[in-house]
């Protein structure tokens, strides 16, 4: 018996890409003759025949024909965006016993899933041909029982019209089952927390299920739920309290076999229940009894045990929620016609699934240092991958023009910028545990100690020397890395810096040395040549910029942060074996296109030498260059040799980084027992160096050595240290003079 019998042949008006397709369909069956039929007022159908290549054996079960009727189904006036439909044109087509259909009810025809995907957008990368093969694999499939790629999992029920949306944990629900969690002992079933999303109690509403609810704990959380209903609806709040209850098969017998037919109303539903041992009238009568408030909607989850673990979720459960709209009087105002409503369901938004979605995991706990637009932007990375151990430190309030770039709204307009991130992150996970998320509205500097030590990771996107000075000299726990970030020459290149092993290079190292490296990178040079040209209140992206006067682009930001982030998920401190990180990213336009580069520099730990005529100053020299002194000793045997020292001096930290040498100019001259530099040449290449720094790094002190291992500063050293100190008065630096002897260096700095 076929569904066609009983339709009407269509004799209406149909569009030319409608009639398009019908041709296209009666050449692939190589039929002129295929029927149109009325469907309903939008529809029409084809009835076909799929010629399905059975086993020699036959289908499984017995399940398929070599001939499978089938009817296409057509929209009318939406054709070809909405795509069209196979369905089994047989009445009595084991829908029951397949998977990969949609549901329908009893005396409606099969109607085949043909993709995991959207219908509609996949029928738009594939021909008519394509999708009629597609349809008749299916039949094959199910003769061969290959429809699942794994026979060990359950393929779901696929519901095509449902109201509204059920958000819940599939695991919570599996878990109140398993460990037998009832609200009643007489009754298997449990008493769920929910809410909706709105403050209509209507059926088309999406509402969110927490936690089930123990019978000891009803009265306190009546109360609350009640007082919390109040005020929601005297404030307008979208969040509104509501009940539900799961029910189970308490014998927990194993169903196979596919619905064809689920309640549409409450008689309905009570001789399904009553079938699985669930006496829902015994069960609303015991809430009423309880004095359980039910208002207007009571969601009530169905769960049907499966013999397979269910495709896409950790168990073999496979959860119905229906809608019953609850009269005052229930349960006698429910009447047998009282409608049921099937709800989808939607798993929340969580850790583990924001996991899965990105295909990363990030465990390192993180404190994010200014939540300003590049800070926030890295945060909220963070988050939407799935990480909830993550601290921000940032007493700044959100403003008007930090709308152009940051990642909070308009609603956060005058509220501070770290608690109002940790808010934004925590309504993303509303169903875990949110701990892990942490706001500081104070200054780092005000942070405490056992706070700081809980994170793994310090970001500090501040752009601000004064958090800097901070951090370097602030001892961190053991392991912990120190990051650094910011965005320079109008967000054209952008920067991050990652500590070596225990802290060396330290922070202050990498910066310095960034600079420096404008003698020797042109992207930097261009940027230290502009930065020593622009106007004063230009500023960098950082904490301080409470202002509009940073100029850059919403989306150059963008493109740092997700860089920046992917680099700090690696673990740099393991990724790199414990050296210091250096990492350009670059985006300059030409002609009008972004031209996109990227380098990272492996920094070795610096070399540390404290003075020794105990001034408090210390020398952090660039790997490598005290071995380049020793060996300068050893070339000019007995003769001293000498020259400048080049890099830059903090007064703030009392640290002289050194980062180059320039040996002796061709004018010096150098006996057994003394030194005396030459200036042939040595103003242009300090001047050159200042030019590609941005006046930052330059002369810094002086080197000689000591041929004969006087490990202290001669008379003459003591005369010329006294001169100089006058000329780098004027500067201002401090006056530093380094020792070389044919196994030490020594330094000597003077304020």
């Amino acid at each position: 018996m076929l569904y066609s019998n009983d339709l009407k042949i269509y004799q209406g008006e149909i569009n030319p890409i409608v009639s398009e397709a019908i041709q296209e369909i009666k050449k692939h069956f190589n039929r002129g003759d295929l029927k149109i039929y009325v469907w309903d007022t939008f529809n029409i159908v084809l009835a076909a025949e799929f010629e399905i290549s059975l086993p020699s054996r036959g289908s499984i079960d017995n399940l398929i024909l070599p001939i499978e009727p089938i009817l296409i189904k057509i929209s009318l006036a939406k054709y070809p965006e909405r795509a069209p439909t196979i369905m089994s044109d047989r009445k009595f087509f084991p829908k029951n016993k397949l998977p990969h259909l949609y549901y329908s009810p009893e005396g409606k025809p099969a109607v085949l899933c043909l993709v995991r995907d959207n219908l509609n957008q996949w029928f738009s990368t594939v021909t008519m041909t394509d999708f009629l093969f597609v349809g008749s694999q299916w039949f094959y499939k199910a003769a061969t029982g290959k429809l699942l790629n794994d026979n060990n999992e359950f393929d779901p029920v696929r519901m095509n019209y449902t109201f509204g949306k059920h958000v819940y944990k599939y695991d919570t629900f599996k878990d109140i089952i398993s460990n037998n969690r009832r609200l009643l002992n007489d009754y298997p079933m449990a008493l769920v927390l929910s809410s909706l999303y709105d403050q209509e109690y209507t059926i088309d509403k999406t509402f969110k299920s927490i936690t089930d609810i123990p019978f000891v704990y009803i009265d306190n959380l009546k109360k609350v739920i009640s007082k919390v209903y109040n005020v929601s609806s005297l404030e307008g709040n979208k969040f509104m309290p509501l009940y539900s209850i799961l029910v189970w098969d308490e014998d927990q017998k194993e169903e196979e076999h596919y619905f064809t037919s689920l309640p549409t109303n409450f008689k309905e539903l009570s001789d399904f229940f009553n079938l699985r041992g669930i006496n829902i009238i015994a069960i609303l009568s015991a809430l009423k009894i309880a004095k359980i408030p039910i208002r207007v909607i009571l969601p009530i989850i169905h769960a049907i045990k499966r013999p397979y673990k269910v495709i896409g979720y950790n168990g073999n459960y496979e959860f119905f929620t229906y809608l019953l709209v609850i009269p005052d009087n229930y349960p006698e105002g429910l009447v047998d016609e009282t409608e049921i409503y099937i709800s989808s369901h939607s798993e929340p938004f969580s850790s583990d699934m924001a996991s899965v979605l990105s295909n990363e995991k990030r465990d390192m706990k993180t404190l994010y240092i200014g939540a300003g637009s590049l800070g926030s932007k890295m945060l909220m990375h963070d988050a939407r991958i799935g990480k909830k151990c993550i601290g921000v430190v940032d007493n700044d309030n959100f403003q008007q023009h930090n709308l152009g770039r940051h990642s909070l709204y308009a609603n956060k307009i005058g509220k501070n910028k770290s608690e109002s991130m940790i808010e934004e992150v925590k309504a993303f996970y509303e169903l875990d545990s949110t701990n892990g998320l942490k706001f500081y509205n104070k200054l780092i500097s005000e942070v405490e100690d056992k706070e700081i030590e809980e994170y793994s990771l310090l970001v500090d996107s501040t752009a601000n020397r004064q958090v800097l000075h901070y951090l370097i000299s602030k001892e961190l726990k053991e392991n912990s890395i120190y990051s650094k970030c910011e965005l320079v020459d109008n967000g054209e290149i952008g920067l991050l810096y990652v500590e070596g092993k225990d802290r060396n290079p330290r922070m202050d190292d990498l910066v310095n040395y960034t600079y420096y490296l404008g003698t020797k990178n042109s992207e930097l040079e261009m940027w230290r040549f502009n930065d020593a040209k622009r106007e004063p209140d230009t500023l960098n992206i950082g904490l301080g910029c409470n202002s509009i006067t940073t100029v850059m682009p919403d989306d150059l930001i963008s493109f740092h942060a997700s860089t920046f982030s992917q680099i700090l998920s690696l673990n740099p401190m393991e990724k790199f074996n414990g050296k210091g990180l250096l990492y350009l990213n670059i985006s300059r336009r030409t002609n009008g296109f972004p031209k996109i580069s990227n380098e990272y520099i492996l920094v070795e730990p610096f070399e540390i030498f404290e003075c020794q005529n105990n001034s408090g100053w210390s020398l952090r020299l660039l790997s490598g260059l005290s071995n380049t002194l020793l060996k300068l000793c050893k070339q000019y045997g007995r003769h001293e040799t000498g020259g400048v020292l080049v890099g830059v001096a903090n007064y703030k930290t009392k640290v002289i980084h050194v980062f180059d040498i320039i040996e002796q100019p061709i004018d010096s001259d150098g006996t057994p027992v003394a030194f005396t530099r030459g200036i042939v040449g040595l103003p242009k290449q300090i001047d050159d160096i200042k030019l590609q720094t941005g006046e930052v790094i330059g002369y810094i002190g002086e080197w000689h050595t000591h041929p004969m291992n006087l490990e202290k500063l001669s008379v003459t050293d003591l005369k010329t240290i006294e001169k100089l100190k006058e000329i780098n008065k004027k500067t201002p630096i401090p006056t530093c003079a380094i020792i070389v002897t044919q196994k030490k260096i020594i330094p000597f700095v003077y304020n």
